[in-house]
């Protein structure tokens, strides 16, 4: 299972910070739904870009094992996209009609990619997104629909973390991860207080302070 975390920065802060060895555990198993049973398992490595000559950076990706079910869930910081290199604030850039920004232009081969996947998929994005939260008349134009959902979700970090946390599905496909087991959808929706706050317009707004409070 993967829950796609808030973090306040971006993956430099993550790494200085040592974000990793902080995030605190989830509360809940968000598989089984068990209570008290995650334990710290370690880390795994993946890469993500950021701005000047690195172009890149490695970060590690906490990971809790249930107890009780004995499945694993990683938490992954916002501004990471799920098996895409390219930071999320960049992809957002990208998909939101902009090709001038210094890292759009670097990284256009792969965020063409990301943009046809995201076309091919605009069809079934569309209706997840109308079945899930009740959302008519969406563009079938991938710059439209991208900035609609942006507009929505309060931004592009809240968009993906709920689509995967609670549709199970991200704009470029679906994930073995987001999915874990056809039950666990009843689950995820009681564990976004370790994914992303809904949107500003939603009752229950998260605060900031709320949030940070994840982080020991």
């Amino acid at each position: 299972m993967q829950l796609i975390i808030v973090f306040f920065g971006g993956p430099e802060e993550y790494v200085r910070d040592g974000a990793h060895r902080k995030m605190a555990r989830p509360d809940e198993c968000p598989i089984c739904g068990k209570s008290g049973g995650m334990r710290p398992h370690g880390f795994y490595s993946r890469s993500v870009t950021i701005p000047g000559p690195i172009m890149r950076l490695l970060i590690q990706i906490r990971r809790f094992l249930c107890f009780f079910c004995r499945r694993t869930t990683s938490m992954l910081p916002d501004f990471a996209q799920p098996y895409r290199l390219v930071a999320t604030d960049t992809v957002n850039e990208y998909l939101a009609g902009s090709r001038d920004g210094a890292e759009a232009r670097r990284w256009s081969e792969h965020l063409g990619r990301y943009q046809q996947r995201f076309e091919e998929r605009i069809q079934e994005t569309s209706r997840a997104l109308t079945t899930a939260y009740d959302i008519g008349d969406l563009p079938l134009v991938a710059t439209d629909l991208w900035g609609e959902v942006c507009r929505t979700f309060d931004g592009a970090r809240r968009f993906t973390a709920r689509f995967a946390g609670e549709v199970g599905m991200t704009v470029f496909g679906i994930y073995r991860c987001h999915r874990p087991t056809e039950n666990s959808s009843k689950h995820i929706g009681n564990n976004l207080a370790h994914g992303r706050d809904p949107p500003i317009s939603a009752p229950g707004h998260e605060t900031e302070s709320a949030i940070r409070k994840r982080f020991k």
